[in-house]
């Protein structure tokens, strides 16, 4: 079934539309989340939350691309959910994608324009990086791939990647400096 014939499901209220975007997006939506997550179990519980999100919002919403709207609140779900489960017990590669995370991209919780106009500024890096940077990047901190999945990937070692990503996280954060960011 087209995105289209789904969304209008949602808007006409017919629960199909979960079951056709199970059919259509589970899989795929399931390996990011436990990409990040680390856990089956809480990536099957960020789907399904995924899912009643989509439920909620849609309508008003009408999604131009449904799987990228999806996978935006999967993962912060996903996020969400890594937080919660290292507020419990730290987790090393937890703590070790927070660091990367935190180390590049200023708090704007709670505020929707700051978070929309920092979204845009991130566009804005990704367009003027290398294409093979903007994967590496993408698959690391929106898919959560870790770099052993990205050298599995790429045919790189992971050192090259991880020097990559750190090279990448430098120029991004000397953008978001020029660009008035504080971090």
């Amino acid at each position: 079934m087209e995105d289209t014939q789904i969304i209008e499901l949602f808007f006409a209220r017919d629960e199909r539309a979960i079951r056709e975007t199970d059919m259509k997006y589970g899989k795929p939506l399931t390996g990011m989340s436990t990409n990040i997550t680390g856990s089956l179990a809480d990536a099957e519980e960020c789907v399904n939350d995924t899912y009643l999100a989509a439920w909620n919002q849609i309508p008003p919403d009408r999604p131009d691309y449904y799987y990228a709207y999806l996978a935006r609140i999967l993962r912060n779900l996903s996020f969400h959910c890594v937080r919660r489960a290292a507020a419990k017990k730290r987790s090393a590669s937890v703590v070790s994608f927070d660091e990367e995370l935190s180390e590049m991209i200023p708090d704007t919780t709670g505020n929707a324009v700051e978070e929309r106009e920092l979204g845009e500024a991130i566009d804005r890096f990704l367009g003027s990086v290398e294409t093979g940077d903007r994967y590496l990047f993408l698959r690391r901190y929106f898919w959560g791939d870790t770099p052993e999945e990205l050298s599995a990937l790429t045919g790189m070692s992971k050192n090259a990647i991880s020097l990559r990503l750190m090279r990448l996280r430098r120029r991004l954060k000397t953008f978001l400096t020029e660009e008035g960011y504080v971090l």
